[in-house]
């Protein structure tokens, strides 16, 4: 059977032709005849724009460390080392975009993506660098670990690289260890999509179907009366004379040649390959210019579903990988990558929504100010608060009407803004080891800013403050609701 389809092949291809000197052409052949690899696929128009989409916003995405501060918070830490790989520099030809667009690629397309990392004397990653797949051999070892045997550009030697020395993107996988191929796995839909597009090709190249025909009465005497004929035709209707109306003798009648049903049907067989390839990959058809079920109701859910369905599960992966390959055991530092800039509405809907946001507390206006690339501005980092709200911590606050209530509402919020920036300092410290009275260095002249009150009132708060934090065990955690309810009673007996 082998040998049978080879030499099909054969009587249809030169001996130059690529196809012999691709790796494993014979493993791709389909029943279709067509031969399926990663590269023939990435031939057929589909394929390319699914991947093309799929790792060029992977790649474009901001991708950013962290180092988690508490149950809620965290700080972005622009100058770690896995930082500047993934948003600045992962070696010395490419940017991060590149990079991040190959491997991606790669996985997509092939199942697995491969980057060596090379680390530092103080163990830090310096430097990662792409491995095509198809040098990557994966071995697992006896104690359930993998190994990965890199053969060189030249294939004249093979390294072998242990875990930690590889970052390896895994797609689908069903042994732990290598990620299945999904253009082999679906090699015979994918070989469809190429049969049709070159039987097309074929058709339009022989230019088998002329647009109209003439119905002659009588036969021509001979061949050349009928080649004459139809030069003839050529000459007063064709090129500039195009368009101009033909007189017809003889009880000539013309006849035009309209699609039929097996063309109807390629071209049907065209749009379901081309919408089944696209589920491959989970890619929403619209946004590789298949519009049939686009529409301006329908096209933004279609938008949202590309990120949660389609780029999601790889974000997640990606981060998952950088904390396995690239970060130590037991840490409390990862990676995001940020999804939100494709789902950034139209800037009336934006604006709208930064402001319900503000308005309600939860969002600062330079933290709004920052989404939308713009430089803070001084006194916009604190949360507004609508008047007739308050903290839970400060439900004991006197309740008045008129001046004497919003002045009360006031006092407390400040109140609240200092206990929680102390919470804050206090989960710094605990986390970073640093020493309380450094933490607390200059917290006086804020308490006296925000409170309005004498810096020596301000001061004697602060230290009290102090030493009330020195009798916690941080080490073991402390109740941050419960400081916060002390702090800013001690606050507003400090104003009165």
């Amino acid at each position: 059977m082998f040998l049978t389809n080879l030499q099909a092949v054969s009587e249809e291809r030169n001996p130059s032709d690529d196809f012999w000197f691709q790796p494993g052409a014979a493993l791709g052949h389909t029943q279709s005849g067509a031969v399926v690899t990663a590269e023939t696929a990435m031939r057929l128009s589909t394929v390319f724009k699914v991947i093309k989409v799929i790792s060029e916003t992977i790649g474009m995405l901001p991708m950013h460390m962290y180092q988690a501060l508490g149950p809620q918070q965290r700080e972005r830490m622009r100058a770690h080392p896995v930082a500047r790989l993934l948003s600045s520099k992962p070696n010395q030809w490419q940017t991060p975009m590149q990079f991040r667009q190959m491997l991606e690629a790669h996985r997509s397309l092939r199942g697995n993506g491969y980057g060596r990392i090379y680390w530092a004397d103080n163990g830090d990653p310096e430097m990662i660098v792409p491995l095509h797949p198809d040098r990557v051999t994966v071995e697992v070892t006896a104690n359930g670990l993998p190994r990965y045997q890199v053969r060189s550009l030249d294939g004249t030697r093979t390294e072998t690289l242990l875990q930690g020395e590889v970052f390896h993107l895994v797609g689908l996988t069903l042994d732990g260890y290598v990620g299945i191929n999904p253009i082999q796995a679906e090699r015979e839909a994918i070989g469809s999509a190429i049969a049709a597009r070159d039987y097309g090709s074929r058709f339009w190249n022989n230019d088998a179907r002329p647009p109209f025909y003439i119905k002659v009465p009588q036969t021509f005497k001979d061949n050349e009366a009928r080649k004459n004929f139809r030069s003839e035709w050529q000459v007063a209707y064709g090129g500039s004379n195009r368009g101009r109306p033909a007189v017809l003798d003889r009880g000539m009648e013309i006849a035009e040649l309209g699609v039929n049903n097996s063309d109807s049907q390629w071209l049907d067989f065209r749009k379901y390959s081309e919408v089944d390839i696209c589920g491959l990959w989970r890619m929403p058809p619209h946004k590789i210019g298949i519009m049939d079920r686009a529409t301006w109701a329908n096209v933004e859910h279609m938008n949202i579903e590309f990120v949660s369905d389609c780029l999601l599960p790889l974000a997640v992966s990606w981060e998952q990988t950088v904390a396995r390959d690239m970060l130590p055991e037991d840490t409390e530092e990862f990676s995001e990558m940020l999804l939100e800039l494709l789902l950034r509405g139209d800037t009336k809907t934006r604006y709208e929504a930064y402001g319900k946001a503000i308005q309600d507390g939860w969002m600062t206006r330079n933290e709004a100010r920052a989404l939308e690339n713009r430089n803070p501005l001084p006194g916009l980092d604190e949360p507004l608060q609508p008047l007739n709200m308050t903290t839970a911590g400060a439900a004991m606050l006197p309740r008045g009407g008129g001046s004497a209530g919003r002045a009360a509402a006031l006092l407390g919020a400040a109140a609240a803004r200092i206990a929680r920036k102390e919470v804050g300092m206090l989960q710094t410290a605990a986390k970073q080891g640093q020493p309380l009275a450094a933490a607390f260095a200059g917290h006086d002249r804020f308490v006296a800013e925000v409170m309005a009150v004498p810096h020596a009132a301000a001061e004697a708060y602060a230290a009290a403050a102090l030493r009330q934090a020195e009798q916690l065990n941080l080490a073991e955690g402390f109740d941050a609701q419960a400081w916060t309810d002390a702090q800013i009673a001690a606050l507003l007996r400090l104003e009165g």
